[in-house]
Order: C-alpha cells, then structure tokens, then sequence
C-alpha cells in the first residue's frame, strides 16, 4: 500500500509514468486533471506540484487506484525483493559492536532514554532526554545526569551538554513538525561526556563518512532500550513525512526509553536518532542535520592531539608528549604520515619514556575502538628469525597469515642474502596488510628498544619490513629507541602538511621536559576536571610548586624528576576533581 508521501515522492520521480497513470484513473472525467493543472496550481499556491497532485486524488478518492496504477507502469512502493537486505557479514560484525556501544541514559535517577558511545568518553542521545525544562527555558535545577554502559558500570557526565540541539517548540509538548521551519536549526541532539574517558574498552558507533540521502521505505535498524530494557535491536522500513524533511517516519515498534536511541541504514551506517512516536511507528532526525557537528567532538575524542592523562586519573599523567599525540592523530589514511620514531636525546638513557610510550599507544587507539590493533614487537632476547616472530605476534592478535617463504626470484643462492632478508621481511608486510584489509582494521606495530644486542639479520629484517610498511595502506609503525640504526624513509620533525610526497615518520626527541610542559598539562586537568577555562594565575602557582627545588639546565628539567612532579601535581588535581562534581 502507498502512503501519500510516497505517492508524492513517486510522482516527482516519475513523471511520464505517473502521468500515464494519471490519465488512466480519469477516464470518463471530464475534464480531467493533468500535470499542467497541477503545475499552474503549484506556482499560485507556492507549493510542491506533485503534493497539490495527491492532495486532488485523494479528494476524488482515487488515492488507491493511482498507485495501482502506477505499479502498473513499473513504479512500485516497495523494493524488489532481497533487494534492500542487510548484509549478513556485515550485520555478523555489527551486532556485538551494537551490543557493547549502546547505553542508557539516567537523569536524576531515572532512566530516560538511549544512546550510544560515539568515542571513549561521548556519548550521543536526543536532547530531549537530558532536559528539565523546555526548549529555550532554563534548566534548572542542573540535572544529575549518568550513562549506564553495556558492562552495566554507571558514569557521571558534564552538565551541560558539550553539544546540544534543541527540540522544536511543538515537538516538546508531543507534536511532530509540520513544516521544517518549525525546526529550523533544532536536531534535538545532545552529545554527553563523562568525566573520564571510561568506555574505551566497548568502542563506540563509527559516523558515516557522508550522509547519504534517505529513501522511502529503505531498511533501518533501531538499537534502544524501550522503557530502559534490552529487548533487542528494532527493524523497520524509513517513510517521508509530507512537507518535511528534517524528520524521517519509522515503522519500529517502540516506547519511553526508546528516544535517543541510534539508527542505522541497510548499510549499517548511522541514518540518525530516534526522536519519538509518529502513527503507530516512530520519527528520526536524519543524521544530515547534525554530523558536521559531530564529526569535530569525535575526531578530538578518538585521535585527540593532546592528552593530560591517559585515563582521566592522576595516576597516569603524560607530561611534555604532545608531539607523540599529534603524530598519532596525524597518520591518517591520506597521510605521509605512517607512525612516529621516539629516540633519546641521549641514547644510552633510561629507557622508562620509551616503555611507557607502548602504554600511551595502545590507550590511544583503544579510545579508537576495535578497528586498530596494536602489535608488540620486543628486542628482550636474541631472535633467530625475525619475520617469524613478528607474523606470530600478528597470528596472536588475531589476524591469520600464510607462511612467508623466500620469493621464487631471491631464493637461497639466487641473490645477496641481504636482500633475501629484506625481500622476504617485506613479503610479511605485504601478508598483513592484505589481512588487514579483509579484517577491516589497521595494524600499528610497536618496536621495542633492544636490551640485547641486534643481529645482522634481524636488522635487515627490521629494514625491510619498515620500508615495505610504510608504502601499505593498513599499516603504521612506532619505532621506540634504536637510536644508531638507519632506518628507510623520511623523517618529520612535525606532522608534514597534506599533499604528495615521500611517506615517513614523525620523530619525537625524549630528554627531559619544560616548566611550559608543566602548565600545558595542568591547564588541561584543570579544563577537564572543572568543565571550565583554568585559571592561569593558580595554575601558574601549582606549577612552581611542583618544580620548587628540581635543577634544571637553560630550562630543562630531567626526565627522571617527572615521578616528583607527579606526585606534587596530585593535590592540585584532587581539589578540581571535588570542585568539578
């Protein structure tokens, strides 16, 4: 059965057909309507034609008959069959992603609405759900507002929203648009942080790269928490509603607790928020409205540039780093950008920076979700066959790799051994890309600094596999330590700007830090902790008082007086931690 949206939606589609059918309806009618009553209509009343069209059928009770007419000139109302399905591997992959990013959102102790993690510490939800009071009014008293995650955990969030949209005027009460100048800028979207960035370990929903245009009666999937429980995903089919295009009608069954809830299309990209009921179904914002304001949250979120701590505590706190974050951020796929290199100013120092650099790695990208994989590779003990032990670590994390054996042309005997090492170190490279790609997930390999001496033929292999890697489009490379060894490919003193060239690495210098370094990462704390701008004057002050007594030489601290900083920094961060609940 068509609705009068559809029919509208068919007859500005299909013009020749529909006036076939048209005509077909009136026969005996005299004198019959045509699409130049319709169009002349149209440009007196400043409305679409082909809703003047259908508003006239229906008149005449024809509304039935034209669209069975239509179905007889080959335009049908709903999909060929299968036509619209959900791809089964692709729902196999998403559904225990769904299952771990989705969560419920409790506001002064009752649950009020879906969501969804967008990034470690976002979550995205309609702003309806968080509100006390209408749109344009005050919100006051400030709700308590919390997220129940999947793994059941329950997690403060900022007041107010970091983002918001309001609803429409009428869409408060309960009333959907008539027109989209009711809604004119107003998405009903709010994106929550919490305070610390507790969801990394569930991942989050990706956003789509564009959003695609809706189109009646296309499959959508609805993952929500109808009156706060599990009850599954919801299915349905997408509709317009007539003169509106800022919201989209659902079929989904659906309830309180239901609003907030992420839509996904066939292709199960975000489509949009479930917003409320419609005519025994639901209404959705379709994402359009509102991804260019998220896209800049969720990049900030997931690759941040810059990072006060690794988990929001005190207990990790990453001080003088900001070239490791931007690299990370900046070895995108269109990139020359392939990872970073972290030498030592002195290269027989302690190697805790380098350690703790894996540690700040695999926290990055786990902020990233499931699609980045991290690859340790340790020098702690001799290696006999390099390619070897770096395809099992690969094996190990999860991505299957055939044998890698000697190329038919560098074959034993056939060619120096050097470049058998290299030619088959590079066959390695090339296998797990491939992997990656068909996993759909990019590997970062981490090289550990050597604490035993490197082999020839682990050096040749390390070459190999690094020039090789930094040409693969699924593969980054972190290279901490190995100071005295040449390695291929360009070296960046910073993020390079975009455009053609070489790819490289970024190299990042460790040796100590800056007073500077000191104030950058309590400003952060303090902006995070309070919700608010710092006070510089204070953070000044808790700055000298952490480096009171600490040598330094032209301004630069040593690396080993860090554990000292930290300790002193940690009052400063207790008092904003109980000043920003």
């Amino acid at each position: 059965m068509w609705d009068k949206a559809e029919l509208a939606e068919a007859i500005a589609a299909h013009r020749l057909a529909a006036a076939e059918a048209l005509a077909r309806v009136q026969l005996g009618r005299h004198p019959p309507d045509t699409p130049e009553t319709f169009a002349a209509a149209a440009a007196v009343l400043r409305q679409p034609p082909e809703e003047i069209w259908v508003d006239q059928l229906e008149r005449l009770g024809l509304l039935d008959a034209f669209g069975a007419a239509l179905l007889a000139q080959g335009v049908g109302s709903q999909p060929p069959p299968f036509a619209d399905a959900v791809d089964a591997a692709k729902l196999a992959v998403f559904t225990p992603r769904a299952l771990a990013f989705r969560c419920r959102v409790r506001v002064n102790d009752q649950i009020t609405g879906s969501g969804c993690l967008i990034g470690p510490s976002l979550v995205l939800t309609a702003w309806h759900v968080v509100a006390v009071g209408a749109p344009g009014g005050p919100q006051e008293p400030a709700p308590r507002i919390r997220v129940v995650l999947s793994d059941s955990s329950e997690q403060d969030v900022e007041v107010p929203p970091r983002f918001a949209s309001l609803c429409g005027d009428e869409e408060w009460t309960g009333s959907a648009p008539r027109a989209d100048a009711e809604v004119e800028g107003r998405n009903d979207v709010a994106v929550l942080v919490m305070r610390r960035p507790a969801a990394a370990h569930l991942g989050h929903a990706g956003l789509p790269a564009t959003a695609e245009r809706t189109a009646s009666r296309s499959v959508v999937v609805l993952v929500h928490y109808p009156e706060g429980q599990d009850r599954g995903f919801g299915t349905g089919r997408l509709s317009k509603i007539r003169n509106v295009t800022a919201r989209w009608r659902h079929d989904i069954t659906t309830a309180a607790g239901s609003s907030g809830g992420p839509c996904f299309d066939r292709e199960l990209e975000m489509a949009g928020l479930h917003q409320g009921k419609w005519q025994g179904g639901g209404r959705l914002v379709p994402i359009g409205r509102f991804l260019s304001d998220l896209e800049p949250l969720v990049a900030d979120d997931v690759a941040p540039t810059t990072l006060w701590s690794l988990d929001g505590s005190d207990a990790a706190l990453v001080i003088g780093r900001d070239l490791f974050f931007q690299a990370v951020a900046a070895a995108g796929p269109d990139s020359r950008v392939r990872g970073l290199r972290i030498k030592r100013n002195d290269p027989a120092g302690p190697t805790t920076g380098l350690a703790f650099s894996a540690e700040m790695l695999g926290r990055v990208l786990q902020r990233r979700g499931p699609e980045h994989t991290v690859v340790r590779v340790g020098f702690d003990r001799l290696v006999a066959d390099l390619v070897d032990d770096v395809r099992e670590r690969v094996i190990a994390a999860g991505l299957p790799l055939p044998e890698i054996a000697p190329a038919p042309a560098v074959a034993p005997g056939a060619a120096p051994p050097e470049a058998a090492a290299r030619d088959r170190a590079a066959l390695l490279a090339v296998a797990v890309d491939a992997a990656a790609a068909q996993a759909g997930r990019t590997v970062w390999f981490f090289f550990d600094n050597p604490s035993v001496a490197l082999s020839e033929a682990a050096r040749l292999a390390l070459d190999g596999f690094v020039a090789a890697a930094l040409r693969r489009p699924r593969l980054r490379l972190v290279v901490a330590g190995f100071e005295t060894v040449a390695l291929p490919g360009q070296e960046f003193p910073a993020p390079p700007a975009a455009g053609a060239g070489p790819p490289g690495l970024v190299v990042e210098f460790l040796g100590g830090f800056r007073r500077s370094d000191v104030v950058d990462v309590l400003t952060r704390a303090a902006e995070d902790l309070l919700g608010a701008p710092a006070n510089p004057p204070v953070v000044e002050a808790f700055a000298d008082v952490a480096l009171q007594g600490l040598a330094s030489f032209n301004g630069l601290y040593a690396a080993e007086d860090l554990p000292t900083v930290a300790e002193r920094v940690r009052p400063a961060l207790d008092t904003w931690r109980e000043d920003g609940r």
